[in-house]
Order: structure tokens, then sequence, then C-alpha cells
């Protein structure tokens, strides 16, 4: 889908983010708790829980000025789990990161890099997508600290309706530090779905 983010058009695989005063879908935040995601997929009708995550292997290189460059890599899921006598539903995603050649310059990577979760939902069929829940995951200290690491972060549960099918979505924003360019947009290709 094509949609306007802060005046730029981007091409998403899942959603249209909607452009709010040059920011992502207005909606109930919540900053992510770091959790590991998870990636077990159970099976059979009475799977305590199923996990689907996205197949596509996202990976962007970040040219960093004065700097070692960076690739960073982005895997993510839509989990839906038994609670009580229903099931609720969360995105988790895991980010690594790593250098590509000797270590030089600064560790002053990026100004910010933020990497925006949401659990969306479309009516059952096809149609209707909407972010049902996002979470914010700030990572600027974690990329700013170690030269290759990996870290991840899942947004709250939320109640499942047999009346829809659930996917995770990612979006980045990330500002390199001193190279002049401002916000660097990044979507990611959606997971698969939960019905």
């Amino acid at each position: 889908m094509r949609t306007t983010f802060g005046g730029t058009v981007l091409v998403t695989g899942a959603l249209a983010l909607a452009s709010v005063s040059g920011g992502l879908p207005a909606q109930a935040d919540s900053t992510a708790a770091v959790r590991a995601p998870a990636r077990s997929v159970s099976t059979g009708a009475s799977a305590a829980q199923v996990t689907r995550c996205d197949q596509d292997n996202d990976a962007k290189k970040y040219a960093l000025p004065h700097k070692s460059d960076i690739v960073v890599k982005i895997d993510h899921c839509i989990t839906k789990r038994k609670s009580g006598s229903g099931y609720k539903v969360f995105s988790s995603l895991s980010m690594s990161w790593d250098e590509l050649s000797e270590h030089f310059g600064s560790m002053q990577r990026f100004n910010h890099f933020y990497v925006y979760l949401y659990v969306n939902r479309r009516n059952n069929g096809g149609g209707g997508d909407k972010n049902y829940k996002r979470t914010m995951c700030i990572f600027t200290d974690a990329l700013n600290a170690r030269r290759e690491s990996a870290i991840a972060c899942s947004t709250p549960m939320v109640s499942y309706s047999k009346k829809y099918d659930y996917y995770s979505d990612v979006f980045v924003v990330a500002d390199v530090a001193n190279d002049g360019k401002g916000e660097i947009y990044w979507a990611l290709h959606r997971s698969k779905y939960i019905y």
C-alpha cells in the first residue's frame, strides 16, 4: 500500500500508516517492555499458543559518516495465546545489528532510533485493516552503546476476536547522527496472519 508519513510517500507490505501531525497513527502508545519474541508454533485444535512471523529477512544498511557502517536486521511475529476462557494476541520483535568493517569513529551513531511495533487486524477474509495496538521501542541508547548486539520488545497482550485476522507490522524511524539528512523511514513487510 502507499501512504504518506511526514510528507514522504511510503510503500508498506501490509497497512497504510496515516500521518497525524507529522507522526504515526494516533492511538494509545505504550513504551515497550523488553521480552524475547515467541518463535515456537503450536498446532492442533487445543493449541495454547500459535505464532506467525515475517518471512522476509528484513535488513537495512545504515551509512554512518566518519564511523563504521552497520547493518540492522529485524524479525517480527504475531502470537495468539490462551488466556482464561479466551485468547489474547501480541506482537514481538527481535533486532540485531553489526558493524560492516573494523570499528572506527565515535559510537554516537543515531540521534534517535525508534521502532514502532504494531498488532494490526482486518476483517476475516480481508479489508478494513487497522492498527489495533502500537508500541514504540526506543533503541537509540543500545545502538549507540554496543558495536554489535541484539535486543527485543513486544506489545502488551490485547483481546482476540475470531471476527478478525491479526498480523504484526513494523515501521522504523531513524536519524543518523551528523549526516544532515534528517529522519530515515523503513517500512518492513508484515507477518503472516493469525486467524
